[in-house]
């Protein structure tokens, strides 16, 4: 039987896994958004319609996964909300914390003379304080940050398009017949799905130091998502 610890960590892993796939679907979405070129070169004329098929689709599929990896609440689902939650729990923390202070320097028990194994021993003690303070701030970090994530407008957005869009095709009767929720009364700008995820981001690492003590290589992420965009979308040195 897994631990408490084990099934957090396994939830952490699997949310950063989820939050990846969200980061690759819209790599490719967002030069469809803001890149001039890309809608000039693939979203104009014969391509227009596909275009524009490609870009909402993508669009619904990030702000879905935005609403659900961020406040989903059922207990199956590794969302940043279940995980803070399960952060409430002062036995649970106190146990984190010790793991994440732990901080020795493998020469300490080899060392023969006192005084440098004093010297390391004083070392390795004021490390784990620190690391402990760390912690700490880590956990105030994540709590707050996701108190500002929830209550942001955008967010009231993602969590229709997934209740009631994307998850479930919902109508409305206005003015004498049904009508699909019509996406541009949701209150979500273009941008807003960026700044929504760079916040996610901010969440997610946190998470990944709090319960699994690790962090993660973004920038070789960025690097790879954006030459999988770019290769993609470019245009060929012979059409420009």
């Amino acid at each position: 039987m897994p631990s408490q610890i084990e099934k957090l960590e396994a939830h952490a892993g699997h949310l950063l896994d989820a939050f990846i796939r969200l980061r690759e679907k819209y790599a490719m979405l967002e030069p469809m958004l803001f890149d001039p070129n890309t809608n000039k070169n693939r979203g104009s004329r014969e391509q227009a319609r596909g275009f524009q098929i490609l870009r909402n689709s993508l669009f619904l599929s990030c702000a879905q996964d935005i609403a659900k990896l961020t406040l989903d609440a059922d207990k199956r689902t590794p969302s940043i909300r279940n995980l803070v939650g399960a952060l409430d729990e002062v036995a649970l923390v106190a146990e984190l914390e010790e793991r994440y202070a732990i901080w020795v320097i493998p020469s300490v028990e080899e060392e023969t003379d006192p005084e440098i194994a004093a010297a390391l021993k004083r070392m390795e003690e004021r490390e784990r304080l620190e690391r402990r303070e760390q912690f700490r701030e880590h956990l105030v970090n994540l709590r707050d940050l996701l108190v500002k994530l929830s209550s942001a407008p955008a967010m009231t957005g993602f969590l229709t398009v997934r209740d009631k869009v994307s998850a479930h095709t919902e109508v409305r009767f206005v003015a004498d017949k049904y009508q699909l929720v019509d996406i541009g009364t949701l209150g979500i700008k273009w941008r807003d799905l960026r700044a929504s995820i760079e916040s996610m981001q901010q969440l997610v690492e946190l998470i990944g130091f709090i319960v699994r003590n690790a962090g993660f290589a973004w920038e070789s992420l960025d690097h790879q998502l954006s030459k999988a965009s770019q290769s993609f979308w470019g245009v060929p040195a012979d059409a420009r």
